[in-house]
């Protein structure tokens, strides 16, 4: 991998975005006055959930040993999956990389936001190619790769997943949404090593609560910043 720079990978135009703030969670006024202030005080649905996710960051950071800051929260992992391809994936221009087969989100978010899908074809025991990885990857100039592991179909985890993140001069996407069933380590413990990776979990495979649509991404602070610049405020509901 090349010396690594965030912002030679981010679009133009997302650098020069600045994330949805609350008025009500950052005005400089002594004493405002909100004029939603006689809104049902029974209860906590009757406000908008918390834009920052602070108390489930916390808790998410403690569990897994990194930052509250290099977290990032989603309506399922699906929706951060979007948000990466439109941070780096510049419409009609950049390709990303997938494995085939593997997760079909992936592809169905860049073609919606016009970004050709390079597809890596797995080999007879569902694991990847190292010659075909470079040579799609030198061929295609992919921003984004987005691995599997364990593969969702297959089944198989990824083996020397360290090699795909050395060699790809982009970012390196690691979902690990059925990582509690595989008996490996998380990908998590490898962020302070590579600026670009991501990694994705959930609460909808070995916590059982797909219907919460909570998607976790981990990652450095700068690439967490951009994802939460790009997100809708109010991504994740209260009782998320």
């Amino acid at each position: 991998m090349k010396e690594f720079n965030i912002k030679d990978l981010v679009r133009k135009n997302i650098l020069e975005l600045q994330p949805y703030v609350s008025f009500r969670d950052n005005n400089t006024f002594e004493n405002p006055v909100f004029l939603d202030a006689n809104e049902s005080a029974f209860g906590e649905l009757n406000r908008y959930p918390d834009s920052t996710q602070k108390e489930l960051k916390e808790k998410l950071a403690v569990l897994k040993d990194v930052s509250a800051k290099q977290i990032a929260v989603g309506n399922g992992s699906d929706e951060l999956i979007d948000l990466i391809v439109k941070v780096f994936c510049e419409p009609k221009k950049d390709a990303i990389l997938m494995m085939n087969p593997s997760f079909a989100m992936y592809g169905f978010y860049a073609s919606v936001n016009e970004n050709k899908v390079a597809k890596l074809n797995l080999n007879e025991n569902f694991g990847i190619d190292k010659e075909e990885f470079l040579k799609i990857s030198n061929e295609e100039k992919p921003k984004v790769f987005f691995l599997c592991s364990p593969n969702n179909p297959t089944g198989n985890s990824i083996e020397d997943i360290e090699f795909y993140i050395q060699n790809f001069d982009g970012i390196v996407v690691m979902d690990e949404a059925y990582i509690e069933f595989s008996g490996k380590k998380s990908c998590v413990e490898l962020l302070g090593k590579f600026p670009n990776l991501i990694v994705l979990q959930t609460f909808s495979k070995a916590w059982g609560m797909a219907g919460a649509r909570v998607g976790i991404a981990y990652a450095s602070e700068e690439i967490i910043q951009l994802i939460n610049t790009v997100k809708s405020p109010y991504n994740v509901n209260s009782l998320s």
